[in-house]
């Protein structure tokens, strides 16, 4: 299990597509500080919303692309089969796309969290914010997994392209649940509450924990919230980890 997501990182890290990522990210950091820099209030605000919001869409980005890729990557490229051909378990290579997704989202968000430390000033208040800080990178961390597990699912039954739209869209929705349910309200529909409840079994409430903002890393949040937001992507992960590990069972590699 180690050494296939040892293998898989070392691939998923020679892609240029990772590196370019990586180096927009760098500069999305650095021109949201050059922006700070022309407001005279709110600037702290600024850095800290753009920098937060472009570290979750840059991870998201990762999950994405490697979820929905490396199943097909692997059967175009024969390493599928050579693999099977050990005494290996499907569901293990899934585990291992996910591991090294896991380990990449992790190297990045320590990257880009080293940036945001040396470029953005924390007004004296390094301890506190620092901690939630850190708090926010771990939940983008799980989020950015269970968006990788639903991608990892959905290449088992669709084709890449497919599956990177599907998970694009379930990553929206993830935070349009809200939204969708204050329209439902404002537009009388009510015979469509049901929708809501639906989508909030189907999909995860990432909307329910948004805290890539200025103001939850200055004023934190209870530990309450914060094991539910953790223990809620875990178990979404799990679930669809083993949903997925259903459907490669049916799945012809041939």
């Amino acid at each position: 299990m180690i050494s296939l997501i040892y293998i898989n990182t070392q691939e998923w890290l020679r892609l240029k597509f990772l590196q370019v990522v990586v180096f927009l990210s760098f500069a999305y950091i650095c021109i949201s500080y050059l922006l700070a820099a022309l407001s005279f209030t709110e600037q702290a605000r600024i850095k800290f919303d753009l920098g937060l919001a472009g570290m979750e869409i840059t991870t998201f980005l990762v999950a994405a692309f490697i979820s929905t890729h490396a199943l097909y990557r692997d059967i175009d490229r024969k390493t599928f089969q050579v693999i099977l051909a050990r005494p290996i378990e499907r569901w293990n290579l899934l585990v291992g796309y996910l591991g090294s997704l896991f380990v990449l989202n992790t190297i990045l968000i320590a990257f880009l969290g080293i940036t945001m430390t040396l470029f953005f000033d924390f007004e004296g208040d390094l301890g506190t914010s620092l901690f939630n800080i850190i708090v926010i990178m771990i939940t983008v961390l799980l989020k950015s997994v269970v968006i990788g597990a639903f991608g990892v699912m959905m290449s088992t039954i669709a084709r890449p392209m497919f599956s990177l739209v599907f998970t694009i869209s379930y990553w929206i929705l993830a935070y349009s649940i809200s939204d969708i349910e204050y329209f439902i309200q404002k537009a009388g529909l009510h015979s469509l509450d049901f929708l809501v409840i639906v989508l909030n079994f189907l999909v995860p409430q990432f909307y329910t924990f948004n805290w890539k903002s200025y103001y939850y890393m200055k004023n934190g949040f209870s530990y309450s919230e914060i094991m539910w937001s953790w223990f809620h992507c875990v178990g979404w992960i799990f679930l669809l980890l083993f949903t997925a590990s259903l459907l490669i069972r049916r799945k012809d590699i041939v």
